[in-house]
């Protein structure tokens, strides 16, 4: 059908020098760490696999992740090639081995067209506790990245243990312009261990995350109940669709319209979904052959087949409902996302918060065109 998708998130390795509790990868277990050195992708096998079949399927920037990215003995080559393909670069770092020089080492690699992105779940101490990570160390690094010119960017990972400061974090980076996207505290990895107790409801989303979300147009990057009316992304992207996922730009759950791959080349459609669902292998098949033929990826970007409340929504296509969510939740990916508040009767039900997303995502179409995730239609 000629899938097209954005970007790539590429978690090249599992080795990590941290031990975060809500680590959510394998990296916090040492035996599946030692299993993945021994398979890990090669430079040559991410060359070949993934980097030159991904042009074919419309790539424009990879993410390098882990682990601990920057633990590959080759990672600044990587960085090499993926600017030399022409692909945008973002490096996903705990912010240990970012030093002054070994910033400028990388900006140096990725001829300035990098990234850093690191993780903050709060600027005060809870950060600590989720994170493994000192604030003042992660704060220290991103005004390195200032100093030294490099792009800036957050995730921050929501869940009941940074509810009460979520909305301080957010006003903190906007005031630095520094960009920013929530990533939901799943059970993936040893987060498994929190979800239950530290995962959000439908009542934190509703009172305490959405209402931050919606106001400041930074984080319209990927965030679910998403109240965009489906008739203004239509006008404004010129009908541009992964199936019925929504593209230029991509907005609600990006299930669907981005590469996730892990150590050993296992390719799944969001970041926490994987190690838990799997499309294929890029050993198997490269890249742009696997999410061809992969079974996973006709389900997830035909949103005509989801059920519940995201079947029946009027943000069925504009939204989705948060995939992983669903899955975490019901172990249906396809099910309705249960800590969404909005209760349609049915396709017809426009929400109170239609009109005031509308009027922001005009705006956010500025930024999104600016890190190339949208180009108005010709």
């Amino acid at each position: 059908m000629g899938y097209r998708f954005p970007a790539i998130y590429f978690e090249a390795t599992r080795l990590c020098n941290l031990q975060c509790p809500m680590c959510m990868t394998g990296s916090n277990d040492t035996r599946r760490v030692r299993e993945s050195r021994k398979q890990e992708l090669s430079y040559e096998e991410i060359r070949d696999l993934v980097l030159y079949p991904a042009k074919r399927v419309g790539v424009v920037a990879v993410g390098w992740s882990g682990g601990e990215f920057l633990l590959r003995a080759d990672a600044h080559d990587l960085l090499r090639l993926t600017v030399d393909l022409g692909y945008d670069c973002k490096v996903c770092s705990n912010c240990e081995l970012l030093d002054r020089e070994r910033l400028e080492a990388i900006k140096d690699a990725a001829r300035g067209r990098v990234t850093i992105a690191v993780g903050l779940n709060s600027i005060d101490a809870n950060n600590q506790w989720s994170r493994d990570a000192e604030v003042d160390r992660t704060l220290e690094v991103l005004e390195l990245c200032r100093e030294l010119k490099i792009d800036r960017h957050v995730i921050i990972t929501i869940g009941k243990h940074n509810a009460d400061s979520f909305e301080q974090t957010v006003e903190y980076l906007l005031k630095r312009r520094i960009s920013y996207n929530r990533s939901p505290l799943v059970g993936r990895g040893s987060g498994d261990a929190y979800f239950q107790e530290k995962g959000f409801d439908r009542a934190d989303l509703e009172e305490r995350f959405h209402p931050v979300l919606r106001r400041h147009v930074h984080g319209y990057v990927s965030y679910t109940p998403f109240f965009l009316s489906p008739e203004l992304h239509a006008e404004v992207s010129g009908g541009a669709s992964n199936g019925s996922v929504p593209q230029n730009p991509p907005i609600g759950c990006w299930a669907g319209t981005w590469l996730t791959i892990n150590a050993e080349g296992d390719v799944s459609v969001c970041p926490v979904l994987l190690d838990v669902l799997c499309g294929g292998n890029v050993r198997e098949k490269p890249l742009d052959e696997l999410v061809e033929s992969s079974a996973l990826f006709a389900d997830i970007t035909d949103r005509s087949q989801l059920k519940g409340r995201c079947g029946r929504c009027r943000y069925q296509y504009t939204c989705g409902g948060c995939r992983a969510m669903a899955y975490f939740h019901t172990g249906d990916y396809m099910e309705e996302d249960p800590t969404c508040f909005f209760d349609p009767a049915d396709p017809n039900e426009k929400s109170e918060y239609e009109d005031e997303t509308n009027r922001l995502f005009k705006k956010y179409l500025i930024i999104a065109r600016h890190a190339g995730l949208y180009r108005r239609p010709s």
